[in-house]
């Protein structure tokens, strides 16, 4: 299973059935990602306001 850190905290998240665009908050921050990247995996943080 690919993996990717959140670029907030840098904990490892596992990318599982999610697709490019798809957004998630990182199970130990917080913080909203969006999977900007499917291979290799890459997250940005999504600045909410």
């Amino acid at each position: 299973m690919a993996v990717s850190e959140c670029p907030a905290c840098t904990y490892h998240i596992p990318v599982g059935n999610l697709q490019e665009g798809d957004t998630i908050k990182c199970p130990d921050c917080g913080v909203l990602l969006k999977l900007v990247r499917a291979f290799p995996p890459i997250f940005e943080e999504v600045q909410e306001g």
